[in-house]
């Protein structure tokens, strides 16, 4: 006849003393010869007692008693249970042994050790149980991830201590032997090697801590233990000692081969999912996107979700991927747009750079020509830009769309003729229509504008003006639009534009004064009428009796713009030099003539005038020397 395990629980009367509490809360149950052995009060779950909810009018409904429970799971026949048992971990029993009292008291007996060995053993390397500690108290010490006096999850293990404490209770269940100021007072023949002791290093000072509850005891028995014994109790602590933090090093071995092991685990549990994302979004064809981008921008976008040690699941997928094709979406617009726009653009500002080193048209009509980035926007070239990606653009691509370019350079001309015009204030009374048939506006005398950008302040006349190199710097910390952001970079400016606010461009209204210096009308007077009057005229607020300041017309203007900016116009008083005056004047400019500074604006007499054509004198040099 087979015997059974019910049949055979019987307890041998020489069984070891065992400790069922966990560390931190040790309660030492002797042994019996008994069943019915002691349970560890600490591993059954806390029971709190629930208000009853009584009201008037409410009647106390009766508990229905719930079918599939395991209440009647202890009782059946031992042999099948234990078999059960047999395919659990030791968290498993652990929270088996926390659900009812027959689960309790059956599996903290000590005849059920062989449940917790077999769910041990099945846990890969894990160091065996000590001899001085329970199976039940190993596994609540290795896998039940709370502090053992507050219950706060705690994820760390002191392995020579036995225990789990949080930051808050460690110091009140320890001692600190390298504390300075709770040092351990040791007797005479106690060394730090007598006590297991768990030496803690990090940012701060080293820690070598010991057990409080154990030191006491040691010092107990020291103290009522014979001197001649005192030796050999020594050797055995220290024995013990030894072994305990023998023990304690295979496990933190283990616990960090089992840390490490979970880490790779999560990392290819997070790059499957991100696989996952990524393989999703390449087959919606957000494949060059991606390139464009590449993971580390889904990282930013996604947050947790894009790291997350979960696999994809289609929930997650529907909940993420809305914003996500949103946000590439515009990825597209700026992937196009560094990616097929800007090289077309590239071929268009070097096809157009060679355009200007011809000459002009036989019938041109204009004298300043606009920058790329204008004719870029010229339809016949922006429809070539903006052309489908599969579309192969090359330098003969534009050849048509540079046959029509004249007439693109009017229309641009006169848009900005009229933003001039709006300048002008005495031109402000007057209609459209009153402004499309005095363009010759621009032409005046008058027409001189001041333009500032920042510290850069510069007195322009037109059409000079289009071409002042300060206007052209891109303030890129006042744009929003990062596609707009990425043409600005690329042709190193924005479109030309009077009216913008950044840099400022204004009318100067000292002009007027030296035309009528003249006796000449400013609303009538054009700059070619100055020059060929060929006058000159000096500065009533810096000539002195005996001594004049004289200077042709439009360095007049220009000093009273450096120097008497803020005087009326009608305050200066200028007057016009003539007869013999006038010729000793221009005898003395022949002879002290100064010579062009390295510094001076100056422009190629080889290339069309365009905007941002204006170079100082040791650019235009290196510009000869490169066409």
């Amino acid at each position: 006849m087979v015997t059974t395990r019910s049949a055979t629980r019987v307890v041998r009367n020489d069984s070891p003393r065992v400790m069922v509490s966990n560390p931190g809360r040790l309660v030492p149950q002797a042994s019996t010869t008994s069943d019915e052995d002691s349970e560890d009060p600490d591993i059954a779950p806390r029971h709190v007692k629930k208000k009853s909810r009584k009201g008037g009018g409410h009647r106390a409904k009766t508990k229905l008693k719930r079918r599939g429970r395991l209440d009647l799971m202890p009782t059946m026949n031992l042999d099948i249970l234990f078999h059960i048992l047999s395919f659990l971990l030791p968290i498993d029993l652990l929270n088996l042994s926390r659900t009812s009292k027959d689960f309790r008291n059956l599996l903290l007996q000590r005849s059920s050790a062989s449940a917790w060995k077999t769910a041990r053993l099945q846990v890969d390397d894990l160091p065996d149980c000590p001899q001085d500690i329970s199976e039940p108290q190993y596994a609540n010490l290795v896998f039940y991830p709370h502090c053992h006096d507050c219950d706060r999850v705690v994820r760390s293990v002191l392995w020579p201590l036995r225990a789990r404490y949080c930051p808050g209770c460690i110091g009140e269940n320890t001692l600190d032997q390298w504390s300075p100021r709770s040092r351990i007072p040791w007797a005479v023949n106690l060394n730090s090697y007598d006590l297991p002791h768990a030496n803690i290093y990090g940012t701060g000072r080293p820690k070598q801590l010991f057990l409080k509850k154990a030191f006491d005891e040691l010092l107990a028995e020291h103290s009522k233990m014979p001197a001649d014994e005192i030796a050999a109790l020594l050797s055995k602590k220290r024995k013990h000692a030894a072994e305990v933090m023998k023990h304690a090093e295979q496990c933190q071995q283990w616990s960090q081969s089992v840390a490490s092991s979970r880490k790779h685990e999560l990392d290819a549990i997070r790059r499957s999912r991100q696989d996952d994302i990524v393989t999703r979004l390449t087959e919606a064809g957000y494949e060059p996107e991606l390139d464009y981008v590449s993971r580390f921008w889904l990282q930013d976008h996604l947050g947790t979700s894009f790291k997350e040690p979960k696999p994809l699941n289609q929930k997650s997928w529907d909940r993420m991927r809305p914003g996500l094709i949103t946000a590439l979406d515009d990825v597209r617009i700026r992937r196009i747009e560094a990616k097929v726009y800007g090289p077309r653009r590239q071929i268009l500002m070097d096809e157009y750079k060679k355009y200007l080193q011809r000459p002009p048209p036989p019938d041109a009509a204009f004298d300043m020509m606009p920058h790329a980035v204008d004719v870029a926007e010229f339809d016949p070239f922006r429809v070539l830009i903006m052309s489908p990606e599969s579309a192969t653009i090359t330098a003969t691509s534009f050849i048509s769309a540079f046959q029509q370019l004249p007439d693109f350079i009017s229309s641009w001309r006169a848009k900005i003729d009229h933003e001039f015009l709006d300048l002008i204030r005495c031109a402000e009374s007057e209609g459209d229509s009153r402004k499309q048939e005095d363009a010759d506006y621009l032409q005046l005398a008058t027409a001189v504008f001041v333009a500032e950008s920042g510290s850069d302040r510069r007195l322009l006349m037109y059409p000079e003006v289009l071409s002042w190199p300060g206007f052209f710097v891109p303030a890129s910390a006042m744009l929003d639009d990062e596609v707009y952001l990425l043409q600005v970079k690329q042709f190193g400016c924005r479109m030309w534009s009077a009216v913008r606010h950044l840099p400022r461009i204004s009318i100067f209204e000292g002009t007027a004064a030296v035309v009528q210096a003249a006796s000449l009308d400013p609303k009538t007077t054009r700059r070619e009428d100055m020059d060929r009057l060929n006058a000159r005229f000096a500065c009533g607020k810096c000539s002195t009796p005996g001594r004049k300041v004289v200077m042709t017309w439009d360095m007049a203007v220009m000093h009273s713009y450096r120097l008497h900016r803020d005087l009326q116009p009608e305050e200066i008083q200028w007057t016009m030099i003539e007869g013999d005056e006038l010729e000793n004047v221009k005898d003395y400019e022949k002879e002290a003539k100064p010579l062009v500074k390295a510094d001076a604006i100056v422009y190629c007499a080889l290339c069309q005038h365009h905007v941002r054509d204006a170079m100082s004198l040791i650019f235009i040099q290196n510009h000869l020397a490169e066409m």
